[in-house]
């Protein structure tokens, strides 16, 4: 018979190990089309699942596995289930067939026809006869997947199992070791305590679960499968505080884990204990409140570990949540002296403490006491006010009877805390408004204090609690919070010997904006234009006061137009200095990128343009029209404005705003504006950020777009202006890199490139095939590449402009403002630097293999420079080795930007692949890099000499011993001269490289 052969076949193939998956699928095949059942099957596996040899059962149990597994479900029976259900939960007690079974199980599991009672057949059979954890992972794996499939999908047999599946579950998992499993298991607890009241068998279940506390393992790193430590220990937490029942067993050996020495287990007993504030009840913490709250002062108060410190306050918070009353506040709260009485509360174990400290001869650790406080106010309105009542007269009794400024400091300090709670919860207590007049009176500025380094953090906790008694919800009237502000305003805006003290007031005040914009709007704002416009105000003041009105701006969204408006108001008034006017100008930029750069929303783009850069565009124009002086810087900045804001305009409305700005400067470009419009060339970046901002579907106000390109390159062949030339070419660069059409775009490129035979000009038509380079290889148009060949003749060749055709290779690869950028939607194609470096570098190589010109390798070098300083690191290891011999010679015959590039991608290849560099890094490298670190070579600028330290402090990571002993000695002498460079920041990074060196070969 058919089936009896492929069933004997495939025994002898689990037999050899052999793959039957063919054999598989053929018996699938014959079940589902009905050409044999699935009770023929089994009648087929009878001689080996009757067998009396294990193996055998083993087999056969495998074979009906398989087939089962593959099985669709409509070919499986509702009898045929019933049947198999059975024979499977007898089996179960046959050790050899159990991998098997649980398989074959899970998969009947997914069928319509398998039911409530057969899944609390298999379960019990599961717990009765199955030894899980002397199986391996996989069949342990099985046995939590089919638990977890029957809480999901069949409720109600594990309802009805209810304490016989709590402890045959416990049973299940007791001695589990493997992570993954455990991570399973943990994940399942939960879901049985919140399906079964397991009450009677708590303390079962959680013996098994707690053993595991605090858990450790080593995580196995690059493994995608391996368990993390932490999401583990997560899932532990939630086992551990996942039913109320818990909370009695738990508290008490979680407090005696918080004394551990090892922080890791000190944070995860507090995270726990955190985290069951949620899931205990109330009471199984009250008896032992007391010691937990001593060890969470001993370690608040030791502060050894930051982390520590954290989860102690975090914890203190969440249990005093949960102790709080929850009936609402009345006039009645408990008094300080009825809180000392012998009948404790739990907050007397906070308050005892802070009392006794506060009313100390000397505050101890006044910072730790105040975070105690906060930490237990702020768990709850009514905790708050209990807080508030017990400590704020002690504290405004204290601060009227002492004139020693530490301890008024101090004092201010923990006060801070204690508001600071108030402004968490949003509920001020009652003793507040009964003491705002002492409140006022200790936050007002002391004119007996001096404005020096020695009493600064005095004003800066003065200026902490100003603003927290600002926040605090109703508690100043109009008049005294706009007093307030001014006090903080006033300490942003004058100079203080301590420097802190302005930055203090300046994060303070952008705090504040976030909450209340209006009245930082009506009252702060104006202090600092007023500041700003001051006769002679020094140079650091005003970028600080630019710095301070930006990050407001940034902060509240709501404070965005009012700063800019403000700022270029003062522009366009002509009440700043001219450098003054750039950096305010500068600011306003900043601004604009960083709004625009955080929203999506294309309203914010256009109402910034509306209203703060058109303003600035139409004032730049009226000061060039009237042949007044307009630093080439501030109209650089403007541009940049625009382009930020320009690009978040939708296509209509950038169409829209164009027009005017064609009306204006169009003739400029194109070769056909008189002389009395000259002053404007200097505008000319504004026009060019705008074009350059379009999308790609934004059609250009010009009649026919062939004679625009044509006439802007023939302008900017023959133009002696460097700006309106700059200009043309970033235009026609742009016009051609948004042609999405790819003829349209090479007979454009061709109309730009129609004048060059012509023009006298070789440095601009040098310029020309640059740009255009830019434009066309970054959507790899095969007109860029030509271009680029067109400039790498003219470096092989005895060229008068080479040297300018090798540095412009920064122009194709370059980051740039707004031409051909992808923030001003310029066309990129993914793979165009791949493209790019594969073309250019084996040209690059191959010239210099085939010159002796040492000025055309120079040039070379230059380009290969270029080139590699602009490529991502996954093209430029690409065959990098080839690549290595040109970048040394880099080293040698450039200086600057270039030599400090060469010697990153060299530090880079050091970084990535070491071992390519191995036979050079001690007879070429090194000496080339010590060469690199001396200042008296002009051409080893500060950033080559960075490079150079940055490379040698890598070098002794990255190879061993034995290699680069032979050169320690010189790279240590050099390293001794660096270390005495005439930069700061030179020195630092010498001293670093020093040290690696010098520990060289240590263990």
């Amino acid at each position: 018979m058919e089936v009896q052969r492929l069933v004997d076949a495939y025994i002898i193939g689990l037999g050899d190990n052999a793959d039957n998956a063919e054999l598989c699928k053929t018996l699938v095949t014959y079940i589902n089309s009905g050409d044999i059942s699935l009770l023929e099957l089994v009648q087929a596996l009878g001689v080996y699942l009757a067998s009396e040899e294990a193996g055998r059962r083993s087999k056969g149990v495998n074979v009906l596995s398989d087939v089962l597994v593959d099985l669709p479900a409509d070919a499986i029976p509702a009898a045929a289930t019933a049947r198999l259900v059975q024979f499977f939960s007898a089996r179960l007690a046959d050790a050899t067939c159990v991998p098997h079974i649980l398989t074959a199980t899970l998969a009947l599991m997914r069928l319509p026809s398998f039911t409530d009672l057969f899944a609390a057949e298999i379960l019990g059979a599961l717990f009765k006869e199955v030894h899980v954890q002397s199986f391996q992972y996989s069949t342990r794996r099985a046995s939590y997947q089919l638990v977890e499939l029957a809480l999901q999908s069949y409720p109600a047999a594990v309802t009805k199992m209810g304490d016989g599946f709590v402890l045959g579950f416990a049973q299940v998992l007791d001695g589990e070791k493997d992570p993954r499993a455990l991570m399973l298991a943990f994940q399942i607890i939960p879901k049985i305590a919140s399906m079964i009241d397991i009450k009677r068998h708590a303390e079962d279940l959680f013996d098994v679960i707690f053993c595991y506390f605090p858990i450790t393992f080593k995580h196995r790193e690059g493994d995608p499968s391996a368990v993390s430590p932490e999401s583990l220990k997560s899932a532990l937490r939630a086992a551990i505080t996942c039913s109320p029942y818990f909370g009695e067993m738990a508290i008490k050996p979680l407090i005696e884990k918080t004394t551990a020495a090892a922080a890791s287990v000190k944070v995860d007993a507090l995270e726990t204990l955190a985290a069951g504030a949620l899931a205990y009840s109330p009471e199984v913490f009250k008896a032992e409140m007391e010691v937990l709250v001593e060890q969470i002062r001993e370690d608040v108060m030791m502060a050894a570990n930051e982390s520590v410190v954290n989860a102690a306050l975090t914890t203190l918070e969440a249990i005093y949540g949960v102790l709080s009353p929850s009936a609402p506040l009345t006039d009645s709260l408990p008094s300080q002296d009825a809180e000392m009485t012998d009948s404790s509360t739990p907050l007397d174990y906070v308050l005892k403490e802070a009392v006794f400290q506060l009313t100390a001869d000397e505050i101890k650790n006044p910072d730790q006491v105040g975070k105690i406080l906060r930490a237990v106010a702020r768990s709850s309105s009514y905790n708050c006010s209990v807080v508030s009542d017990a400590v704020l007269p002690i504290i405004v009794e204290r601060m009227n009877g002492t004139e020693v400024l530490t301890v008024r400091r101090e004092l201010m300090d923990v006060l801070n805390y204690v508001l600071s709670a108030s402004c968490d919860v949003e509920r001020r207590a009652e003793c507040l408004d009964a003491d705002k007049t002492n409140l006022l009176s200790i936050y007002h500025p002391e004119s007996s204090v001096p404005l020096d380094k020695e009493y600064s953090f005095l004003h800066i906790v003065r200026l902490k609690g100003i603003t927290l008694l600002t926040l605090l919800p109703d508690f100043l009237s109009s008049n005294e919070a706009d007093i307030a502000l001014q006090t903080l305003g006033r300490a942003a805006i004058e100079l203080n010997e301590d420097e802190n003290v302005n930055k203090e007031a300046t994060h303070l005040l952008i705090q504040l904006a976030q909450s209340k914009p209006e009245q930082i709007n009506s009252t702060v704002l104006p202090m600092f234009m007023d500041a700003l416009r001051e006769d002679m105000v020094a140079a650091h003041k005003a970028s600080r006061l630019l710095n301070a009105l930006g990050s407001i701006s940034v902060a509240a969204s709501d404070s965005l137009l009012p700063v800019l408006q403000g700022l270029v108001s003062l522009v366009i008034a002509g009440k700043l200095a001219s450098s003054h006017c750039v950096a305010t100008t500068e600011t306003i930029r900043k601004v604009i990128e960083t709004a625009t750069a955080s929203t999506t929303n294309a309203s914010v783009g256009a109402e910034l343009y509306t209203a703060i850069v058109s303003p600035l565009v139409d004032w730049v124009h009226e000061q060039a029209c009237a042949n007044k002086e307009v630093p080439s810087l501030l109209v650089v900045e403007i541009a940049r404005a625009l382009a930020a804001s320009f690009s978040k305009l939708d296509t209509d409305t950038q169409k829209r705003n164009l027009k005017p700005l064609f009306e204006k400067y169009a003739e400029l470009v194109v070769g056909t504006a008189d002389s009395s419009v000259a002053s404007q060339y200097q505008l000319l970046p504004v026009f060019s950020a705008a074009v350059c901002s379009c999308w790609c579907e934004t059609r250009l106000p010009v009649d026919d777009l062939d004679l625009f390109v044509s006439s802007i390159s023939a302008t900017a062949l023959a133009t002696e202006s460097n700006t309106c030339r700059n200009v043309c070419f970033e235009v026609m660069a742009a016009v051609l890199n948004k042609t999405k059409d790819s003829k349209l775009r090479s007979r454009l490129a061709q109309r730009a490139l129609q004048c060059a035979p012509d023009t006298k000009n070789e440095a601009a038509l040098v310029v020309l095939h640059l740009w255009i380079a830019r434009a066309l290889t970054s959507c790899n148009d095969k007109g860029g590449y030509d271009s680029v060949r067109w400039l790498l003749e003219q470096i092989r060749l005895p060229s008068l402009h080479a040297a300018e055709a090798a540095q412009g290779f920064n122009i194709i690869l370059g980051e740039h403002d707004w031409a051909v950028t992808p923030s001003t939607h310029g066309m990129f194609k993914v793979l165009a630097k791949q493209r790019f470096y594969s073309t250019v570098v084996p040209e690059i190589t191959s010239g210099f293999q085939n010159t002796a010109d040492i000025a055309v390798k120079t040039n070379l070098l230059v380009v290969l420079t270029n080139v590699v300083r602009h490529m991502p690191k996954s093209v430029l290891m690409n065959g990098i080795e080839k690549v290595v011999p040109l970048l040394l010679s880099a080293i040698r015959l450039t200086g600057g930007d270039l030599k400090a590039a060469s010697i990153r991608t060299i530090t880079l290849v050091i970084l990535e692949t070491p071992e390519i560099l191995r036979d050079e890094v001690v007879t070429s490298i090194i000496p080339l890099i010590i060469a690199s670190t001396t200042q008296s070579n002009a051409e080893n600028t500060v950033g080559v000499r960075q490079a150079a330290l940055g490379a040698l402090s890598l070098i002794p990571e990255k190879y061993p011993y034995p290699v680069v002993n032979t050169v320690r000695k010189e790279v240590l002498n050099a390293l001794a001269r660096a270390r005495d460079d005439r930069k700061r920041l030179v020195r630092q990074d010498a001293v670093k490289a020093f040290n690696k060196w010098l520990n060289l070969g240590d263990a």
